[in-house]
């Protein structure tokens, strides 16, 4: 039968506006449904309502052995005649490891008891192309197929939190890492693109009358599957349009004295700050900053890579103490792999394997975490051996930031680190 034109202008003007009303499509659901509410004290659900977990996406294959610098290591600067960092240059943290010069503004931080890094962080196995293993670090499953990320299942099973969005994702593009079966981030790639118009027909009413409207005009007894399908759009573009009034209205009112850096990845947490700082309120904020892929050329990209990093999470780190806010805000990063111990020839390095994770907050017990890999002691394919599976440090952000059973989300038990 003819699709109801109100239904049509609705989903028209819900699909249009986006990239923030997530894909519906049943196959993308796994094949079971978490639910960790029972687990869940109300203490545990009042604190989340709280606190907010910021995943910054380093995506490429971040250089980890230039990012902490492993300068007692002799081996470092045998393997790395033209990448090694001067002993001089690099920030010291102890006497074996080093930030790398660009991060000075991340070193404020570690220097006052606001960074956790995780040293050597990887997994079994290591797969090196870059969709296998960005896939196994945002579904946290390296041996198996799975279709939902580890924070889409944690939020399938923080159901009960009273907020129609739980998560962010400020790209257009939705990050498998924050799908699950029945919840996912909302996605915002800007403010301009986020701003939601209203319907094009009847415009004297409210957008819930609206929907009524849309949602009785609905017969088709013959396609329940489908009109479900509608209904669940129809939701989501309800949840989208709240949304994009929340943001807006926190956007036109959020006043700073923290100076963000001038680039796109600095805006978009300048974003994440006004959002996490709305009634939104969102306990999963997820973006990426890219090119980190240094087969070539690598000193100076990453040099420039690591300082917007350093600069922008600072600048966002500020701006959350400045609203006391601090304590409630962790951010989190990660890249799908490291790099080679040698350097290729052509002045970079090719996809390698274990890398650091920084954990930034105002309740992070700060230091480093692990031990560092071996530049000598490699695997069979002269790559690191990972010393800290990244699913530990998941178990540790589960149980001790996000309060939840990790075992429920990742599917194993695994020893958590005690960063908080």
């Amino acid at each position: 039968m003819p699709i109801n034109v109100a239904r049509r202008l609705f989903l028209q003007q819900v699909a249009t506006s986006i990239g923030q009303v997530p894909s519906l499509n049943p196959l993308s659901f796994g094949p079971k449904i978490m639910d960790l509410t029972s687990l869940l004290s109300p203490q545990q659900v009042e604190g989340m309502k709280n606190r907010t977990l910021v995943v910054v996406q380093l995506s490429g294959g971040n250089d980890g052995i230039n990012t902490l610098v492993p300068y007692s290591q002799q081996a470092y600067y045998n393997t790395r005649p033209t990448l090694a960092l001067n002993k001089s240059d690099v920030l010291q943290l102890n006497g074996d490891v080093a930030l790398h010069p660009s991060m000075t503004a991340l070193q404020s931080l570690y220097n006052n008891n606001h960074v956790a890094i995780v040293q050597g962080a990887g997994y079994p196995n290591p797969n090196l192309s870059h969709y296998e293993s960005m896939t196994i670090w945002q579904t946290a499953s390296p041996d198996e197929t799975t279709t939902t990320g580890w924070l889409g299942r944690y939020l399938d099973g923080a159901r009960s939190v009273d907020s129609s969005i739980n998560a962010v994702n400020l790209d257009a593009l939705l990050s498998p890492a924050v799908i699950g079966q029945k919840e996912r981030a909302m996605a915002i790639e800007s403010l301009q693109t986020f701003k939601i118009a209203p319907l094009t027909r009847g415009q004297s009413q409210s957008t819930s009358e609206a929907t009524i409207k849309a949602l009785d005009s609905i017969q088709c007894s013959s396609c329940q599957e489908y009109n479900n399908l509608v209904t669940a759009m129809m939701d989501a573009g309800l949840d989208a349009m709240t949304a994009s009034d929340i943001v807006q209205q926190a956007a036109s009112n959020y006043q700073t004295s923290i100076n963000y850096p001038k680039n796109d990845f600095s805006n978009r947490l300048k974003l994440a700050a006004q959002v996490v700082a709305s009634s939104l309120s969102p306990m999963i904020v997820y973006l990426q900053l890219g090119g980190f892929d240094t087969h070539a050329n690598q000193k100076n990209t990453q040099a420039n890579l690591l300082k917007t990093v350093s600069d922008g999470v600072a600048a966002f780190y500020q701006d959350m103490d400045s609203k006391g806010k601090a304590d409630d805000t962790l951010i989190m990063t990660f890249s799908e792999f490291g790099r080679r111990v040698n350097e290729n020839g052509s002045l970079g390095t090719d996809h390698g394997t274990a890398e650091p994770m920084f954990l930034i907050g105002g309740r992070v017990s700060g230091g480093l975490y692990g031990d560092y890999p071996s530049l000598s002691n490699l695997d069979s394919n002269s790559d690191l051996i990972h010393t800290v599976d990244f699913r530990q440090v998941y178990a540790s952000v589960l149980q001790d930031w996000l309060g939840t059973d990790p075992s429920q989300v990742l599917g194993s038990q695994f020893e958590k680190l005690n960063m908080f």
